[in-house]
């Protein structure tokens, strides 16, 4: 049990250290597109249930500090086997500078799912800003996509938001429609030993007490957040005590409500606890992936 929290510490530790780096652009590189390429297969379409709203709006799905394919898989496959959406194409960034499109395409596809993979999935987050705003510039130009919705885990939200922050007037970009935030460091990893309750932390609003350098820098970019977005926040909480999802704090994950006051067509929290509300299992949690079908589709 011993050898467990030790691991367990030096984990989180790496974790902070390394989202750290990242959020406050210190280290990496800057690696530029240099190539974009496009392998597309002829396959069948998926047909989509009735249930849902078809459209030909794309839905972009990105990982964390860390993370890679396997961190959204599980959520695009629920999706799929829902008969909510059909998974189109994979986007690899690479160290080189090669952006690679493999998958199927038809501009009559309906509600088609974009995985996007970072090679370097522990880069600035200035540079996966960048990587994002290339990959969504391309969805557009080669691929005919004027509509777009973001799901994001982890740091893969904060690059989300921080995109459409950075972006939000380029007209060579679709248009962002709707957003789920999943364990977002918005402000940092603060308050990560609060000892108040879940319920006292969700009574209390959601300006950070604190604003760390990152939250400020997002402050400032608030008028360039594009209109009439609607975004499901979700947010895990262990329930061991110190409100937090073992990496990000429950504050934290919250205060993107406050980063995006008055900006956003609709807002939604949603907060799941327990093991299953770990933050590498809230991506994995079937509550969650209902709750992200519901409101994409």
């Amino acid at each position: 049990m011993k050898r467990f929290k030790t691991v367990l510490q030096f984990m989180l530790l790496a974790f902070v250290i390394g989202a750290t780096v990242i959020l406050l652009g210190a280290g990496g590189n800057n690696t530029k597109i240099t190539q974009v390429t496009s392998q597309l297969q002829p396959r069948t379409a998926k047909t989509i249930s009735n249930q849902y709203q078809k459209s030909k709006t794309a839905t972009v799905f990105l990982h964390g500090y860390n993370g890679g394919a396997y961190s959204t898989n599980y959520l695009i496959k629920k999706a799929e086997k829902a008969g909510a959406a059909q998974k189109a194409l994979v986007v690899n960034v690479y160290k080189n500078g090669v952006m690679a499109f493999k998958g199927y395409w038809k501009k009559s596809i309906k509600n088609p799912m974009v995985q996007v993979v970072f090679q370097d999935n522990h880069a600035t987050q200035k540079t996966q800003v960048y990587w994002l705003h290339q990959v969504l510039v391309q969805l557009k130009a080669k691929y005919g996509v004027t509509k777009y919705n973001a799901v994001g885990h982890s740091l893969g939200s904060n690059d989300i938001v921080n995109q459409a922050l950075t972006y939000g007037d380029d007209q060579s970009l679709p248009t962002l429609k709707k957003v789920v935030t999943i364990a977002g460091p918005f402000d940092g990893l603060t308050g990560y030993l609060n000892a108040e309750t879940e319920k006292q932390v969700q009574a209390v609003a959601a300006k950070p007490i604190r604003f760390t350098r990152h939250f400020a820098e997002m402050l400032k970019l608030r008028a360039n957040f594009p209109a009439h977005v609607k975004m499901l926040n979700v947010i895990g909480d262990t329930n061991l005590g110190f409100n937090n999802d073992g990496y990000v704090g429950v504050a934290s994950a919250r205060s993107v409500s406050y980063l995006l006051r008055d900006k956003l067509t609709q807002y939604r929290e949603e907060f799941f606890s327990g093991a299953d509300a770990a933050h590498c299992a809230l991506n994995q949690n079937p509550k969650v992936a209902k709750s992200m079908i519901s409101f994409l589709w």
